[in-house]
């Protein structure tokens, strides 16, 4: 999205002059990231009260240097920001492009479209919202969709129809170029596209729905949990995805979000997401389950969360400790850091790990609680 706002700035002669990209803290992080390689300086508004940046923090930072806005929402704390029909206007008079990151749209299919709220180009992430598979294990890939006047700046070559075929055109001088080598993920494209088409419109309109009814339905079985927060209360209802805070139980038992993650995995479930970085929510825990769990992984899940919860206060070693199920321990944090150490391949591992990756564990498991079946 930064490289077609760039391409359009530059085939008016503004290029020069509008150097600047505004996102929100809150957004996706590849917002600001791609921004910044596409060598735009990167202008971030803060949240206000409610969650989201306001439209005062907006007007503060558009100028004649603005390029363009790029923006996630709802953000990554479930939040709809409801000023989003303003903010596109007000960037649009100050001669800038909007740009809309679909990475959080599960909420959304059928329900609302990033072009009726004025948005000139988007991103879909086909590796979450479209099924193929969520959670952004991977391969990642997305699609992009640009109004008319932009599409000739789309990455080449692009699919086009020529009778009872489809052929590659790359004789498209004003594009950005091809975006990597060969032909991208493509088993995930065609994963997307057999969803979209299998569901239909109804369909993912029930996939929207599923996904906001499973996320509420989990959020009232954790606030059960002591110690477990939602910032931003009074914000408006969460959509398919909500940032929890485990502060309270870290400032009561020392035992902080990173440990309590890792202590997940001993009962055979996947370790929930904290945050993108700067974690503005204290000791977070950032869970996404859309349509794709179905009511007995939820509670599963929940009985989990308050297990180990529990444990941080009855048994705290343990929960910092932790895995104790998997091949290692935990991970040495500053040694992964280290590029000398880093390790791309089994040889170089075991050369540069002797020891291996983590502490080695004592004990094949966790007490006999540890055991998932004994959870929901």
């Amino acid at each position: 999205s930064a490289l077609i706002i760039r391409a359009w700035h530059a085939s008016r002669g503004e290029l020069d002059q509008r150097r600047e990209i505004i996102t929100t803290a809150y957004s996706h992080p590849a917002n600001p990231a791609g921004a910044a390689v596409a060598g735009f300086k990167v202008i971030t508004l803060m949240p206000g009260e409610r969650g989201y940046a306001e439209p005062a923090a907006l007007r503060a930072a558009l100028s004649n240097r603005t390029a363009g806005l790029m923006l996630t929402n709802p953000e990554d704390t479930g939040i709809f920001n409801p000023h989003v029909g303003e903010f596109v206007r007000m960037v649009h008079e100050a001669g800038g492009l909007c740009a809309y990151d679909q990475a959080n749209g599960n909420p959304l299919l059928g329900i609302a479209r990033a072009r009726d709220a004025g948005f000139d180009l988007g991103q879909f992430n086909l590796h979450k919202t479209f099924g193929a598979p969520h959670n952004s294990i991977g391969p990642g890939c997305s699609a992009i969709g640009v109004r008319a006047d932009l599409a000739r700046f789309l990455p080449a070559p692009v699919i086009v129809r020529e009778g009872d075929r489809y052929a590659l055109d790359s004789d498209r001088p004003e594009s950005i170029g091809r975006m990597r080598s060969f032909a991208g993920n493509l088993q995930v494209a065609v994963r997307a596209y057999a969803w979209l088409i299998s569901l239909g419109a109804e369909g993912l309109r029930t996939v929207a729905e599923t996904a906001v009814l499973n996320n509420n339905y989990l959020a009232k079985q954790l606030a059960t949990i002591p110690g477990l927060s939602v910032p931003y209360e009074g914000s408006g209802p969460r959509l398919d995805q909500i940032r929890y805070s485990w502060k309270e139980l870290a400032d009561e038992t020392e035992v902080g979000t990173e440990d309590l993650l890792r202590r997940t995995t001993d009962y055979g479930v996947q370790p929930y997401y904290t945050s993108h970085n700067p974690m503005i929510v204290p000791e977070p825990m950032t869970l996404e389950p859309t349509e794709m769990m179905a009511r007995a992984d939820l509670d599963e899940l929940a009985a989990i969360l308050a297990r180990v919860a529990e444990e941080a206060r009855t048994e705290p070693d343990v929960v910092r400790g932790a895995p104790h199920r998997g091949p290692i321990g935990p991970l040495d944090e500053a040694a992964a850091d280290d590029p000398h150490r880093w390790a791309m391949t089994a040889r170089a591992m075991r050369r540069k790990w002797p020891a291996g990756l983590g502490r080695p564990t004592e004990s094949g498991g966790p007490d006999s609680g540890g055991d998932r079946r004994d959870t929901a």
